[in-house]
């Protein structure tokens, strides 16, 4: 069951070779247990996609994306997609999706209660905020979970006022934090380079016309003694060598963009750094 996420049909669990005698002395001692007359369930199956199946379908768009450890800015409820002809379903409860589209691309994986997650991205890119559904596309680029030929074939599959986000798309963001703050930055009008390496420094998250650096403090990464310590350096490093600098943390960026944006815009008119001394 570990296999298929502790969540199969009888025919997966067959076609493995476990014998229709055997699957029932296994309900029998409660082991698993039946979803409906196809689906059988163990311990540690996520909770979502006993839901899902539970309702006739199978998770999707962010629901989906989840699992597959995929950036999602707003995880917007519960989303399970049904084949279009698939009828006498479940009624959803409050905050539960259903998207009604047929797959168009083909699963990796043998976890038949979410979609493919091509079709995630699809399903996503139709009822997404196009900065949160570009957040999650460089998450699966930079993750190796996703091909430029299927982000291609992705978009194709798209309605034409999704596939202008293709050319927003980076695969050398390091997380959707980053890709959120460099989005609100090109729609400034600045020029912004992302996962730029500076030399004493490092690699640093985010630079705005040429010298304003800032930095993105996600989760715990940063809270440690040591963490802080080599941040305090390379801000240090970066005062030394002609940069301004801006940290934010991760919440705020989630909750209040629009405060670090104006903290950006005040720090950019001050102009750029004297050249440093030598």
């Amino acid at each position: 069951m570990t296999r298929f996420g502790n969540l199969a049909t009888r025919t997966q669990l067959r076609e493995i070779g476990y014998s229709s005698e055997r699957i029932r002395r296994e309900l029998a001692a409660r082991t698993v247990h039946p979803i409906g007359r196809s689906w059988l369930v163990a311990p540690g199956v996520h909770p979502d996609a006993v839901r899902a199946v539970a309702l006739g379908g199978r998770l999707t768009a962010t629901s989906a994306l989840a699992t597959y450890d995929v950036w999602v800015t707003c995880p917007m409820g519960l989303w399970i997609a049904n084949r279009p002809t698939a009828s006498r379903l479940p009624a959803t409860a409050t905050n539960e999706h259903r998207v009604w589209r047929a797959d168009r691309f083909p699963r990796t994986d043998e976890k038949r209660w979410r979609v493919s997650l091509a079709d995630a991205l699809l399903h996503y890119a139709s009822i997404g905020a196009e900065p949160d559904v570009i957040a999650s596309i460089d998450s699966a680029l930079n993750g190796g979970l996703l091909s430029e030929k299927q982000l291609d074939d992705i978009f194709a599959a798209s309605p034409r006022r999704v596939r202008r986000m293709r050319k927003k798309v980076r695969a050398d963001s390091q997380s959707g934090l980053e890709t959120i703050m460099r989005l609100a930055c090109e729609a400034e009008g600045w020029r912004v380079d992302i996962q730029i390496y500076i030399t004493g420094v490092g690699h640093v998250d985010v630079l705005i016309d040429g010298w304003l650096v800032i930095e993105l403090d996600g989760g715990a990464w940063h809270d440690d003694e040591e963490s802080k310590d080599e941040d305090a350096r390379r801000d240090a490093e970066l005062t030394l060598i002609g940069y301004r600098y801006q940290r934010f943390r991760h919440g705020q960026v989630m909750r209040d963009l629009s405060l670090c944006m104006a903290v950006i815009r005040t720090i950019l008119a001050g102009g750029r750094p004297p050249a440093p001394i030598a």
